[in-house]
């Protein structure tokens, strides 16, 4: 088996994938300088690069894809679908780091940090009363996945409900009510704080919109780890200056870099992140433990396990 990783990987890492067979050619290789010779009767990627897409889809060879990213909206998921290619996620690398910067942002907010910040810069020593807890606070994570267990599970700690919402309303762990995704109108209701963990999808395209707002508790906070696309910004804004919701907190957007004269920068009521949730010093270790245990299983079972990708639903 060839395996191309576009992952940099330590001498140990390589050693452990290695281990795994005799019959195993690992060769890594840097995205940006990779050729269409690197990937000649390749049979796995760890990683990918859109800059060589078209001949690792049409190499006769792949058969498994690993990246190391939760979403997989940057695959061509159509055609790797027609050639029968498996792609798995990195989804879970990364709860831990987006989970804590979540929760960073609810206590934020009811502790008044984000205007205590504003009041900071300007030499102000000021009260932005009244200052509230997380405590008996209603959390809804919209997508509620490895992420959102890993938030539910911190949210649990601080004496918060939890509601997940997924496409079915399957049970999910650190979760003590599941809904399902036509639900949402009636979830969103429910919560103080509204957390989008969507994927970039056809089905999830402004899913948040004008109508979701509305059914909003007017003093719950909208935050967004998830996908940019997923939102109407104007329909957000208008939200925001109509205090038709109290505030928001956003990682991502649309589009990316968030323009320099979009409202959002100067509104009070909202934290804006620069797509850095998902950021973390032991990310690219967590990833690299699924692709090995995906990988010892092809090798002993014939088929990867852990986050196998619906490439029609794309995640």
């Amino acid at each position: 088996m060839k395996i191309l990783s576009f992952i940099p990987l330590s001498e140990s890492q390589q050693r452990e994938i290695r281990e795994l067979s005799n019959n195993i050619t690992l060769e890594v290789v840097s995205p940006q300088k990779a050729t269409k010779r690197d990937l000649t009767e390749v049979d796995a990627i760890y990683g990918w690069s859109n800059r060589l897409e078209d001949h690792a889809v049409a190499n006769g060879h792949l058969k498994w894809i690993q990246t190391i990213r939760a979403g997989v909206d940057a695959l061509p998921l159509d055609d790797l679908r027609k050639e029968d290619i498996v792609v798995t996620s990195g989804s879970g690398a990364n709860a831990i780091n987006i989970a804590e910067q979540t929760l960073a942002y609810m206590l934020m907010f009811v502790r008044k940090l984000h205007l205590s910040m504003r009041d900071q810069d300007n030499d102000l020593w000021k009260l932005d009363e009244p200052y509230d807890e997380v405590f008996g606070k209603t959390v809804v994570m919209i997508g509620a996945g490895n992420i959102g267990s890993m938030l539910g599970k911190y949210c649990k700690a601080l004496g918060m409900k939890t509601i997940g919402i997924r496409r079915t309303a399957k049970p999910t762990e650190n979760m003590d009510e599941m809904m399902s995704m036509d639900q949402l109108n009636e979830a969103v209701a429910k919560g103080d704080f509204i957390v989008n963990i969507l994927p970039d999808t056809k089905e999830t395209e402004h899913i948040f919109n004008k109508a979701v707002f509305e059914k909003m508790n007017p003093n719950g906070i909208y935050i967004n780890i998830g996908r940019g696309k997923t939102t109407s910004t104007p329909d957000l804004i208008e939200a925001l200056e109509t205090k038709q919701i109290a505030g928001a907190a956003l990682d991502v957007f649309e589009p990316e870099p968030l323009p320099a004269d979009n409202p959002l920068w100067d509104m009070e009521n909202v934290i804006v992140t620069p797509h850095n949730a998902g950021r973390s010093p032991h990310y690219e270790e967590r990833a690299f433990k699924i692709f090995k245990k995906n990988l010892k299983s092809l090798l002993e079972n014939g088929e990867v396990v852990e986050n196998i990708v619906d490439l029609k639903r794309g995640y």
